[in-house]
């Protein structure tokens, strides 16, 4: 039997990447072991139910379970009565600007902990959607007139936290991947329980536009946002996974606007940060090195040796024991489900890093010639076509180095290790942007994360931190300018980082009284940590 509607509610706009997006499909692609998404008609698409999971787990966190399950529909139904379904329909986002969109792909690789070199048998690579693709969004919202109100109040709010990039979409999102911000998109009324609202939906005029009547109170979710501004000491750069021609090694570039940039993958700078911090636990907990025979589990154990890292920068699949319990008279199914398991799952971390873009911007025919283009200078011509097409491209300052082997045992050149590295020289950077969301970590890891953080930002600044490829071999180092704190919900101790800039990212002006309950903090957790150690 139909349910009764008394009106809609309908978001339509644009979703606009940030940040790269992967939303992954079923079926295999000789290009790449983690292929995108795409429909019936081979066409690139963001299904819908992703789109509804993400929109979801937002109002959730914000709202709370009990709130959105009648909107949402009921995933733990607890009686027979309450088995409705998702008032919430959501078409699957296709691509609006799909002709400039160019699919790229990125590889991944596990760095070895004791070698500092690529991890063996720990490599993927994974097709993204570039920065600046637009996604069509068409959302709508079926109510009754007795949830009116409550729904107004959600949908408007997921509307605002969707044009400030609060939600993101996809696989790898603390890696990176998946910001997105709505462009448009204003939350419409459309009445259907009077004939004047039913022949405007008819004729498929736009509804009235609504906002809450009252301000909405939100679940508080505490989060600190970081921003780091820099300028590299030297050439910096993520090799490509393709060689190019006349050079071999060449740098990682990324779609923006249609154009092409040099990127810092959020996976690189976040795998720089979590090394940095595993090291620093390591140290202080006197934590060895598992020395599984077999490379792969060798790796994946090193992962789960460090206590603390596992909170900050996730563990997929990963659960953590459940040492808090549940108020008297719990009433949901979820709730009873977690009480009876002794654990919960871990999951995605709480550090988040967004990918990093530089300037200049050059188009993909400029970048194309330059990666076939030959280093040497034809006999007679005072250029090689490298440079030729550098300098078409506005990359003058750019150079292709030479690097060579030396033979161990006679200490020239060693016998076919010649290789060529196109350096990047005159480049500028976005700030480096990243985020901590304390809601995903217990009470007592929420300072003691905090500081992991600011003691790997600290070493960051001080240059013990390099970013991006041949950082052994003098590349890779940057000069920070300034760090800024801004946050939202934070608790009273961690107030003073509401709204803080360091300039030259100096952390000695951090509020006396922070580093104090911080230094607290993290004293106490390394004594527990140290104790259970012992036992």
């Amino acid at each position: 039997m139909a349910r009764r509607i008394d009106g809609r509610l309908t978001i339509v706009g644009e979703l606009v990447t940030q940040t790269p997006l992967h939303v992954g499909g079923h079926g295999e692609d000789v290009d790449t072991d983690l292929p995108l998404a795409r429909n019936g008609a081979g066409e690139l698409y963001v299904p819908g139910t992703s789109l509804a999971g993400a929109f979801r787990g937002w109002c959730e966190a914000a709202f709370g379970p009990d709130a959105v399950q009648p909107v949402w529909g009921y995933q733990y139904p607890t009686d027979g009565n309450k088995g409705e379904a998702s008032h919430v329909i959501i078409e699957d986002a296709t691509i609006a600007n799909l002709d400039p969109v160019a699919v790229e792909i990125r590889d991944g690789v596990g760095i070895d902990r004791e070698w500092g070199c690529a991890a063996e048998q720990i490599k993927y690579d994974r097709a993204v959607l570039p920065r600046d693709t637009r996604l069509r969004l068409d959302l709508t919202v079926e109510f009754k007139a007795k949830q009116k109100t409550r729904i107004i109040e959600m949908f408007t709010a997921l509307a605002t936290a969707l044009r400030e990039g609060d939600v993101r979409l996809g696989a790898a999102k603390t890696r990176g991947l998946g910001r997105v911000k709505l462009a448009g998109g204003q939350v419409r009324e459309h009445t259907l329980n009077t004939r004047v609202g039913i022949l405007k939906m008819l004729r498929q005029q736009d509804g009235s536009p609504v906002s809450p009547q009252c301000e909405v109170n939100l679940i508080r979710r505490p989060r600190l946002d970081i921003e780091i501004h820099w300028n590299p000491c030297g050439p910096l750069m993520v090799k490509a996974g393709a060689d190019g021609i006349g050079v071999d090694s060449v740098p990682l570039v990324s779609g923006v606007d249609g154009r092409l940039s040099l990127v810092l993958p959020g996976s690189s700078i976040k795998g720089a940060i979590r090394s940095q911090a595993e090291r620093i636990v390591r140290t202080l907990l006197g934590t060895p090195l598992s020395r599984e025979s077999d490379a792969k589990k060798r790796f994946l154990k090193h992962l789960e040796e460090v206590p603390l890292i596992e909170s900050l920068f996730g563990a997929a699949g990963k659960r953590r024991e459940q040492k808090e319990s549940l108020e008297d008279g719990a009433t949901s199914k979820q709730e009873e489900d977690t009480t009876n398991d002794s654990t919960v799952h871990l999951g995605l971390g709480t550090l988040a890093a967004d990918d990093c873009y530089a300037q200049p911007r050059f188009s993909q025919d400029q970048w194309q010639a330059i990666v076939a283009a030959g280093a040497e200078a034809p006999a007679g011509q005072p250029q090689s076509p490298l440079r030729e097409r550098l300098t078409a491209a506005g990359l003058q300052p750019w150079t292709a180095a030479y690097h060579v082997a030396v033979d161990r045992w006679t200490g020239g050149a060693a016998e076919s290790l010649l290789y060529t590295v196109l350096e990047p020289h005159g480049v500028s950077w976005e700030p480096l942007r990243m985020s901590l969301d304390f809601q995903r970590l217990p009470e007592g890891e929420r300072l003691p994360s905090l500081m992991l953080t600011l003691l790997v930002l600290r070493d960051l600044v001080r240059g013990r931190v390099p970013l991006g490829f041949a950082t052994h071999r003098g590349m890779g180092d940057l000069a920070v300018d300034c760090v800024a704190f801004s946050g939202r919900d934070l608790s009273e101790e961690c107030q003073t980082l509401s709204k803080l800039e360091l300039p030259g990212g100096d952390f000695n002006r951090l509020p006396v009284e922070l580093c104090e309950r911080l230094n607290n903090a993290w004293q106490e957790w390394l004594g527990t940590r140290r104790t259970e150690g012992q036992s």
